[in-house]
This record gives structure tokens, sequence and C-alpha cells, in this order.
């Protein structure tokens, strides 16, 4: 076998040897490996990558009264850079190659070459917004608002050349023994030098992408439109002492826009049309029984619907229940039921009282909101005549899993006890004193349109 190979087989063996007893001639450990072939000299370091080029700013926004007078508008998006090239790869370090040595040598490889730069994007034309009276006007109005030509991604780099051998192979005699005994033997092993890999060329950069052209918004009036405030975020403190006014002007989008402008014109052809306006004021009126100072740093969003109508969000960890109620411009929502989603999970275990069928157990709930929210239980009930911790032999079997009917949960404040007892399915011998139970129970707890779980969990003698 030559001596070149072996490794190759090693490697093969190797993948194996988790799972299939190898041959002792091919049994060789990672040390064995790395000693059959060493490298000699540096490798070429990689270029650097070319820099990305800068997007084109966005055109300006305008807005003209078209009055039949003739104009030209130039609204154009900026172009974007193109990406740098990618740096050539260094050439490798050849220092000299070792003579005569007994193992296979490795000449270094060549840097790879950098990766092109990206292309910049092409900035989008700018928004013109046209008031006219007279439909005819627009069309002495001419507009460029075409997007900016995007940049062109860098060349990747040239990889540099990995260095030669000098002698690509060459044999070494080893002997053993004492020279004219009979014992004496020579043997002559042959070992080989590989040339460096030369190094791979950097990818090419992406061009960018081209920018949009920009978008036309007409105005059939000869008066500014008033500025819109569709959503208003205040505190509810804020919202609750006085009215606060939202607005919102509405468009309406057509086709056709190079049909309305001078010939030549550029543009997206998709336009926008006003065609009307709402307004309208909300406020928070406060009617829960808890106090609304705990609530008022809470921030609540009002925004005003293309209907008119007005809707409240809230931030999730605040749970509200009331109602919307309209009169003329003025929509009020009134706060009957408020607690925090945090309070809703503070939830523990209690006591476990009685036995059989009269076994009950209790939950607490910590943070006393259980008169404000909606609670329902599920549970799984498992049971095991023994201790599955000492004897292997005893299991956990389920008695019951599901829904916990509302005539087996009793409240008395912020104290919930369930009648594991009287659950359907479960027997006196199931829960007796003495036996093992795993208890999951799972409330859901609810206030208005928000919900959420808790889930508590007992193991332990009854």
């Amino acid at each position: 076998m030559k001596r070149w190979i072996y490794p190759l087989l090693c490697l093969s063996a190797i993948a194996l040897v988790i799972t299939t007893p190898l041959p002792p001639r091919l049994h060789c450990s990672l040390t064995a490996i790395a000693q059959q072939i060493r490298s000699f000299g540096q490798h070429g370091r990689s270029g650097r990558a070319g820099e990305s080029g800068t997007p084109g700013n966005n055109g300006p926004a305008q807005t003209v009264w078209a009055d039949g007078t003739s104009r030209q508008i130039y609204l154009r998006g900026g172009e974007g850079r193109d990406g740098g090239n990618g740096e050539p790869g260094d050439r490798a370090s050849c220092n000299n190659q070792p003579r005569n040595v007994r193992h296979d040598l490795q000449a270094p490889d060549g840097g790879n070459g950098g990766n092109g730069g990206d292309g910049g994007a092409g900035g989008n034309g700018g928004a013109l917004t046209l008031y006219y009276r007279n439909i005819a006007d627009l069309r002495q109005i001419y507009v460029d608002a075409g997007g900016g030509r995007n940049g062109r991604g860098g060349q990747g780099g040239e990889g540099a050349p990995g260095c030669r051998c000098r002698y690509t192979d060459w044999t070494v005699e080893t002997c053993t023994g004492t020279p004219g005994t009979a014992g004496y033997s020579c043997q002559t092993e042959r070992f080989i030098c590989r040339d460096g890999d030369f190094g791979s060329r950097g990818r090419a950069g992406r061009d960018g992408q081209p920018g949009q052209p920009g978008q036309l918004w007409l105005v059939n009036q000869d008066q500014p439109l008033l500025p819109d405030n569709p959503s208003q975020s205040l505190s509810l403190a804020a919202l609750g002492s006085t009215p606060v006014a939202v607005s919102k002007n509405l468009w309406q989008q057509r086709g056709g826009a190079l049909g309305l402008l001078a010939p030549g014109s550029v543009i997206a052809n998709e336009y926008q049309e006003y065609v009307g306006r709402v307004e309208g004021q909300g406020q928070i009126v406060w009617d829960a029984p808890r106090s609304a100072t705990a609530f008022a740093t809470d921030t609540a969003t009002m925004t005003i619907q293309d209907s008119g109508a007005i809707a409240f969000q809230f931030s999730p960890d605040l749970w509200l229940a009331g109602e919307i109620q309209v009169a003329d411009a003025l929509t009020t929502y009134r706060v009957t039921q408020a607690v925090r989603a945090s309070e809703a999970t503070q939830l523990s275990w209690g006591t476990l009282n009685g036995q059989g069928l009269q076994l009950t157990i209790a939950v607490l709930d910590l943070a006393a909101v259980s008169d404000y929210v909606d609670t329902q239980f599920q549970i799984r009930l498992r049971t095991a005549d023994g201790d599955p911790n000492r004897d292997r032999r005893v299991r956990y079997i389920t008695r019951y899993e599901g829904p916990v009917a509302e005539n087996l949960v009793s409240r008395n404040h912020n104290r919930f006890e369930v009648a594991l007892g009287r659950i359907p399915g479960v027997s006196g011998s199931d829960i007796r004193r003495g036996n093992y139970a795993e208890i999951e129970l799972t409330m859901v707890r609810s206030l208005g349109g928000n919900s959420t779980s808790h889930t508590l969990s007992w193991r332990g003698e009854l």
C-alpha cells in the first residue's frame, strides 16, 4: 500500500469505528493521521469584502395648485451607489520546503478573494399633491417623479495562487539490525508533497432595488386640507379628564394618473383622491368599583375609523370591561370593571381537607380580584394505591380529566374549594386516606374579551 493512501483509509475507518470493529491494519487515531501529512509555509489571507453602496435619497414631496399654467415638476429619487469590489486574496507564504522528511507534505493555499459589496437601492420618487378645480388644468402639469437608478453590485476579488511543491516526491531508506549480520534489512518508503489550492474568487455583490415612482394625491378644492390626527395615545387620567379630538382625511385609490397629467409624465399610475373627512371626540368614563387612581398612568389608544366610529385599545396587561356610548360627536367608553392581567394569575394552593367523598382542595386568589373576573376550572386527577416512588409496580391511573362542573366549585370571597370527592367517575376507594394522588388544576380567568389560564400541580399522599 502506498504511503499517501493510508490517511484516506484511516479517515474512512474512523467513520465506522462506532459500529464496526476495525481490522488491525486500519486501526489508527486522529494523532496518527495528523502525523501522516504536515503543512509548511503559511496560507494566504482572504481579501476584504467591498463596501455596500449607499441608497439614493427619496425625492422631495411637493404641493401644487393647478390653475391652468404650464408647469414642470421634478421629484426624482436619487441614484443608489455601486458596491465596492472585493479585494484579491493574499498569496501564500511559501517558506522553504523541508527535504527528506519521513512524512507527506501539504503546501499552503492561496487566500480567497473578498466578496463584492451590494449595490445601494435607488431612492423613491417624491409625492405630489395637486389641488385643482378644473380637471383639464392637470394636463398642463408635467411631472417627473421616477425612481432612482439602483447601484450595481461590486465584483468579487480574485483568489491568490497557492504554493507549488519544489519536490513532489522522495524516498527515505530505513535500516534495522547490524550491517553484515543475518538480521540486517532495509526498507524504502515513498513520500509526496501536495500543491496548495488556488484561492476561490469572491462572490459578486447583489444589485440594489430600483426606486419606485412617486405617487399622486388629488384634491378637488382650492382650500388646503386640515391636518388630520387619526390616533391619540394618552394616559387613562388624560382621557378621563376631558374629551379628546381625533380626525382623519379620507382617500380613495384610483387608476389612470398618467392620463390626467401632461404627456410623458413619470409617476405611479395609481393615485389617491380626496373624498372627505371624519371628525369626532372620545372620552373614558370610570364607573368601575376599583379606584381609577390605580390605573391612572396606564395608556390607552383612541383611533377614529373611516366610518367615523371611534375605537379604544388598551395595553395587554390592562383588562377592562365596559360599553361604548355615542351621543352626537362624542364617543365615551364607560369602564365597569378593571383588572391587570398579572393579577388574574396570582393563584396558589390552599389546604386539602376531608377524605373519601368529602375530599376538597382549596385555591387562593392572592390578588383578591375574584369579584371582578370569571373563573372556570379544569382538572386532571390521577391516583395510585401505593407509593410509586418506592414501588415501581405501582402506577398512577387517570380517574378524571376535563372541566369541573360549577356546582362542584364554591367560592368564599377569594377562596375557592373544589369538591374532588364528587367528581364524576371518582369512587371513594380511589381517593381514600393513604392513597397517592396527582392533581393538575387549570383555572381559566376572563374579563370582557380578555382571557388567560394558570395551572397548579400537586402530588402527594392523601
